[in-house]
Protein backbone atom coordinates (compact mmCIF):
# COMPACT_ATOMS: atom_id res chain seq x y z
CA UNK A 1 0.00 0.00 0.00
CA UNK A 2 2.39 2.49 0.81
CA UNK A 3 4.92 1.48 -2.29
CA UNK A 4 2.15 1.90 -4.01
CA UNK A 5 1.04 5.61 -2.70
CA UNK A 6 4.61 6.60 -2.90
CA UNK A 7 5.23 5.72 -6.57
CA UNK A 8 1.96 6.96 -7.44
CA UNK A 9 3.53 10.62 -6.04
CA UNK A 10 6.90 9.94 -7.64
CA UNK A 11 4.93 9.55 -11.11
CA UNK A 12 2.92 12.81 -10.70
CA UNK A 13 6.47 14.73 -9.40
CA UNK A 14 8.79 16.57 -11.75
CA UNK A 15 12.41 16.34 -11.05
CA UNK A 16 12.63 19.40 -9.94
CA UNK A 17 9.59 18.99 -7.31
CA UNK A 18 9.64 17.76 -3.74
CA UNK A 19 8.41 14.62 -1.99
CA UNK A 20 7.88 14.67 2.00
CA UNK A 21 7.00 11.38 3.87
CA UNK A 22 5.63 11.82 7.25
CA UNK A 23 4.56 9.79 10.17
CA UNK A 24 2.99 11.24 13.45
CA UNK A 25 0.78 10.15 16.00
CA UNK A 26 -3.21 12.04 16.69
CA UNK A 27 -4.83 10.39 19.58
CA UNK A 28 -5.51 7.01 19.14
CA UNK A 29 -4.39 7.11 15.57
CA UNK A 30 -0.61 6.67 13.66
CA UNK A 31 -1.00 9.04 10.90
CA UNK A 32 0.95 8.91 7.70
CA UNK A 33 1.81 11.67 5.46
CA UNK A 34 2.77 11.55 1.24
CA UNK A 35 2.81 14.75 0.19
CA UNK A 36 4.28 15.83 -3.06
CA UNK A 37 4.52 19.05 -5.50
CA UNK A 38 3.17 17.20 -8.59
CA UNK A 39 0.29 17.75 -11.07
CA UNK A 40 -2.15 17.50 -8.16
CA UNK A 41 -5.97 16.05 -9.51
CA UNK A 42 -9.04 17.89 -10.02
CA UNK A 43 -12.27 16.81 -7.32
CA UNK A 44 -13.92 15.23 -9.96
CA UNK A 45 -11.32 12.91 -10.81
CA UNK A 46 -10.62 11.96 -7.07
CA UNK A 47 -14.87 11.66 -6.63
CA UNK A 48 -15.51 9.91 -9.46
CA UNK A 49 -11.97 7.72 -10.85
CA UNK A 50 -8.93 8.28 -8.15
CA UNK A 51 -10.54 4.90 -6.62
CA UNK A 52 -12.45 2.86 -9.21
CA UNK A 53 -11.15 0.04 -9.83
CA UNK A 54 -9.07 -0.66 -13.36
CA UNK A 55 -9.80 2.50 -14.18
CA UNK A 56 -5.80 4.21 -14.60
CA UNK A 57 -4.49 7.12 -16.56
CA UNK A 58 -0.97 5.66 -16.96
CA UNK A 59 -2.54 3.73 -20.27
CA UNK A 60 -0.37 0.14 -20.94
CA UNK A 61 2.02 0.94 -17.73
CA UNK A 62 -0.97 1.10 -14.90
CA UNK A 63 -3.89 -1.45 -13.95
CA UNK A 64 -5.50 0.61 -12.11
CA UNK A 65 -6.22 -1.20 -8.91
CA UNK A 66 -3.55 0.47 -7.22
CA UNK A 67 -5.38 3.39 -4.96
CA UNK A 68 -8.60 0.73 -4.79
CA UNK A 69 -6.69 -1.58 -2.84
CA UNK A 70 -5.00 0.86 -1.01
CA UNK A 71 -7.98 1.99 0.28
CA UNK A 72 -9.31 -0.92 0.57
CA UNK A 73 -6.52 -2.44 2.66
CA UNK A 74 -6.14 0.86 4.84
CA UNK A 75 -10.37 0.41 5.96
CA UNK A 76 -9.85 -3.42 6.57
CA UNK A 77 -7.37 -2.49 9.52
CA UNK A 78 -10.11 0.11 10.94
CA UNK A 79 -8.94 3.08 9.23
CA UNK A 80 -9.19 5.56 6.81
CA UNK A 81 -7.29 7.42 3.75
CA UNK A 82 -7.52 10.91 2.85
CA UNK A 83 -6.89 12.96 0.19
CA UNK A 84 -6.06 16.97 -0.28
CA UNK A 85 -5.20 18.02 -3.82
CA UNK A 86 -5.37 20.73 -5.92
CA UNK A 87 -4.22 20.96 -9.71
CA UNK A 88 -0.88 22.34 -10.36
CA UNK A 89 -0.28 22.54 -6.60
CA UNK A 90 0.05 18.81 -5.50
CA UNK A 91 -1.57 16.23 -3.52
CA UNK A 92 -1.38 15.20 0.25
CA UNK A 93 -3.04 11.75 0.97
CA UNK A 94 -3.32 10.61 4.69
CA UNK A 95 -3.54 7.44 6.09
CA UNK A 96 -5.09 7.06 9.20
CA UNK A 97 -4.56 3.95 11.33
CA UNK A 98 -5.82 2.87 14.39
CA UNK A 99 -2.62 2.64 16.51
CA UNK A 100 -2.31 -0.98 18.06
CA UNK A 101 0.61 -0.20 20.49
CA UNK A 102 0.04 1.15 23.79
CA UNK A 103 3.13 3.64 24.35
CA UNK A 104 3.85 4.53 27.93
CA UNK A 105 6.58 6.70 28.96
CA UNK A 106 9.50 4.57 30.08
Amino acid sequence: MLSHLIQNAQDATPPEGELQIRLQQEGSNAIIEIEDTGTGMSPEFVRERLFRPFDSTKGLTGMGIGAFESLEFVRSLGGDLNVQTELAQGTLIRVILPNALKLSAI
